[in-house]
């Protein structure tokens, strides 16, 4: 990294972000590639450490890097659930309700089984069964959550459209918040689990009509069995569901993030 000063004077900290983040995402950095040191990085833009340290974590949180204890920081790669990150921020400021994510979702998933149906190969088959195995199998509802979601994004993978794939991934934190409060139902249990199955068999007949069918059923099972949540915040309804199954103190953000790690 070469450093960059402004006629002379030190780097700012926001002048450091916007030249780290250029030089990671078009640079000579790969995927996998470890960062200097701290103290490198502070030797060779003249900031001190702190500085340093400051950009590291909200270049994290962006998404860019990882850091391994003991080892280094290292340039990630690449993710659709990049594009979470921002959406997420927004969704949760304008109080995106379960209503119109349940409208988002029904649009992109009946198309992304309508193409899954075309396109999706033998790896694409083993993915889905592997999924749903693990969901029929799993002891708990975080472990079920899990696999829904994985399901879900395996499904949109399978359409081979990397724009369906990338917008599918935008959604999926919210898409698994609202899971949690359908994994913790029994009526909803009840009539959605079986369309799993029923679209996966669907996928692997190579319909695509009537998997578009069975996961527009499958995802509208909330407009009819959520009450009044239905019309209120994903923030709201997850937030209250995430404390009652982990407790007042629960991280809702590190739940979904290890949920879709």
């Amino acid at each position: 990294m070469n450093a960059k000063r402004l006629s002379g004077l030190p780097i700012s900290r926001e002048e450091l972000l916007t030249h780290m983040e250029l030089t990671l995402t078009e640079g000579d950095f790969s995927p996998g590639d470890r960062l200097p040191s701290e103290r490198t990085l502070s030797e060779t833009y003249g900031v001190s450490r702190p500085v340093v340290r400051e950009v590291i974590q909200r270049l994290r949180e962006r998404g860019l890097l990882h850091v391994a204890p003991g080892s280094g920081t290292y340039l990630k790669e690449s993710s659709a659930l990049d594009w979470a990150r921002p959406l997420d921020a927004v969704s949760r400021r304008n109080g995106t309700t379960i209503r119109q994510l349940v409208e988002a979702r029904v649009m992109l998933e009946e198309q992304a089984a309508r193409l899954a149906a075309v396109h999706a190969n033998d790896e694409d088959f083993d993915n889905l069964t592997r999924a749903l195995d693990a969901f029929n199998t799993a002891g708990g509802i975080i472990e079920r959550g899990r696999a829904d979601i994985a399901f879900h994004a395996l499904i949109a993978r399978a359409s081979h459209n990397p724009v369906l794939e990338m917008m599918y991934g935008s959604i999926a934190p919210l898409v698994f918040e609202v899971m949690l409060r359908s994994l913790d139902d029994q009526e909803v249990m009840r009539e959605g689990a079986p369309l799993h199955q029923d679209a996966l068999d669907a996928l692997k007949e190579r319909d695509g009509n009537r998997a578009a069918e069975l996961i527009g059923e499958h995802i509208r099972l909330a407009a009819r069995l959520f009450g009044d949540d239905y019309e209120r915040s994903v923030e709201r309804v997850a937030r209250s569901k995430v404390q009652a199954l982990f407790g007042p103190n629960a991280s809702l953000e590190d739940v979904v993030t290890d949920a879709l790690s």
